[in-house]
């Protein structure tokens, strides 16, 4: 006979999930939502049946959870973000609900391999808003890109640069021979774009990195130095 449709297992899962509250201990969902609650043992003794073991040794849990307990499933909770990376498009999958995703945030289990999913399911898991975070801090970022790029604050001179001003910094991309430079006050860089808004956009990661800012006071320092 099949220990589990015995009248003392029936009797003690009855009394396990009674003094549990009628809710899962892990995800905190109730009998009355609807929700099929079940009993763990938290560890066996070989020989001991279901039933005979002490109730702190029991503990109330969803099917979902359950699963989850004996690695059907991937575990809901416990999980650690460890990094995320820009897939460019739609090419990556959510490893834990199957959407297909851009963003894919790695999270990894003591008790199950990584995986990389969505930023929801991250969130999920770790039980925090680092992704959520991430994904708002990536969004304020492309809102300042683009108010950069598209800045009525830009002038075309003569027809081959465009020129703004920056704080007390003259940034100008140069148009020349198919290919695009960035000068910093009169002093042309050596590397080339090909467009003006891909030079735009480097001239922006150097706003936001902190290097221009290290230029232009090391501009200064040697402007004063010059003056002594």
């Amino acid at each position: 006979m099949n220990a589990y449709r015995s009248k003392d297992w029936h009797s003690f899962r009855r009394e396990v999930i009674r003094l549990d509250n009628h809710a899962c201990t892990l995800c905190g969902r109730k009998e009355s939502e609807g929700v099929i609650l079940q009993v763990h043992h938290k560890e066996y003794f070989q020989g001991r049946k279901p039933w005979e073991y002490p109730y702190q040794l029991c503990m109330t849990v969803c099917k979902g959870c359950h699963a989850a307990e004996h690695g059907i499933i991937p575990p809901k909770f416990g999980w650690e973000h460890v990094g995320w990376d820009d897939l460019g498009n739609l090419d990556g999958t959510c490893e834990c609900c199957g959407k297909s995703i851009r963003y894919a945030f790695l999270v990894t289990h003591k008790a199950w391999a990584s995986m990389e999913v969505g930023e929801v399911c991250c969130d999920n898991l770790t039980s925090t808003q680092v992704a959520s975070g991430v994904m708002e801090s990536r969004r304020r970022y492309l809102n300042r890109l683009e108010t950069f790029i598209f800045s009525t604050r830009w002038r075309q001179n003569g027809g081959n640069r465009h020129a703004i001003q920056h704080k007390r910094l003259y940034i100008e991309i140069i148009e020349q021979d198919s290919v695009c430079k960035i000068c910093l006050d009169g002093r042309t860089g050596n590397k080339y774009f090909p467009s003006v808004t891909e030079a735009k956009i480097a001239t922006f990661e150097l706003i936001e990195s902190g290097e221009l800012h290290a230029y232009q006071e090391r501009r200064r320092q040697k402007t004063a130095c010059l003056r002594k």
